[in-house]
């Protein structure tokens, strides 16, 4: 091989290794008022959980939606049916939302600029994971635009020391820290009874909340084909407020009991998220004796709305 050439192949794998280690972001893809992309922590693996998150940028005043966007709008849908090498989707990360009220419905959302942290593994660590991304999103201020985009980017093994995208990994961070705690220490109140009886041919669910403000408070109950919201009105009785949600009839809830929901609890800028099983004693998050579902078996949140206050 004369020197040129060897020169040249030296050259092309410097800049091959250059573009893969650069390679911590998709490009900014949506048409205004909303744009979008996908950033990563590092473009390098690690054995166990990496990092990632889905940024979405919005104009001054314009706005999206949590999972459970309230009284009315679309929440956003992460679709990554296309991606490779994967051991399970990815784990998203809901940061909480703002609580607002527009044309007279209450709506929990996200203004100005959002970051969902995304948790996934390699299912072989030894190869590349493909991130492939489809993201559907309703954005609104005087009136809603769905939004969308197709997102891609190739996470590689290790192959030296390990580098980290300072920006990315502050962003996904950041919004990390505003996921609702699953400790009661950290959010600074706790559950205190989940149990589900029948009157008058409903089922009420019962939650007895401990240690709430004076404030409302938001309660999002999420389960096997039903989500619900409501509020629980101020004021400070000595065991704790008590909310009660009507589900349905009893015929279509009479096996609630026994069964997981996720409860999540915004009180102000405290929140907490707990897996209860309904008539327990304790929630997962505490470990009274429940075992949480596997994380290859999705939990039955978000199915058919059967009501929603």
């Amino acid at each position: 091989m004369n020197v040129p050439l060897k020169l040249a192949v030296v050259l092309s794998f410097f800049l091959a290794a250059a573009a893969r280690a650069g390679e911590v972001s998709t490009e900014w893809t949506g048409k205004s008022p909303a744009r979008s992309r996908l950033i990563l922590e590092s473009s390098e693996t690690v054995t166990g959980v990496n990092r990632a998150g889905i940024h979405i940028k919005m104009e001054k005043g314009w706005y999206t939606y949590w999972r459970q966007p309230g009284a009315t709008g679309m929440p956003p849908h992460f679709d990554w049916s296309g991606s490779q090498n994967l051991a399970e989707s990815p784990e998203t990360i809901w940061p909480v939302p703002l609580r607002a009220i527009a044309y007279g419905e209450s709506l929990n959302l996200y203004k100005d600029e959002v970051v969902f942290p995304i948790e996934f593994r390699a299912a072989d660590p030894t190869k590349p994971v493909k991130l492939r991304l489809k993201i559907t999103y309703g954005v609104c201020r005087d009136m809603c635009v769905p939004s969308w985009a197709d997102h891609e980017i190739t996470v590689y093994p290790p192959s030296g020391e390990r580098m980290i995208d300072e920006d990315n990994a502050e962003l996904i961070a950041a919004f990390s820290t505003r996921q609702p705690s699953p400790d009661p220490q950290t959010a600074g109140f706790v559950i205190r009874e989940v149990r589900a009886t029948v009157d008058d041919g409903k089922v009420i669910l019962t939650i007895r909340i401990k240690g709430l403000s004076g404030r409302k408070a938001l309660v999002l109950v999420e389960g096997p084909q039903f989500l619900h919201m409501d509020s629980v009105v101020p004021g400070r009785p000595a065991d704790g407020r008590v909310l009660k949600l009507k589900l349905g009839p009893a015929s279509k809830f009479r096996k609630l009991n026994g069964k997981r929901i996720r409860i999540t609890v915004i009180d102000g800028d405290r929140a907490l998220e707990q897996v209860w099983v309904v008539g327990a004693l304790g929630s997962s998050a505490v470990g009274v004796g429940l075992t949480p579902l596997p994380r290859d078996k999705p939990e039955p949140w978000g199915g058919a709305r059967e009501t929603m206050q």
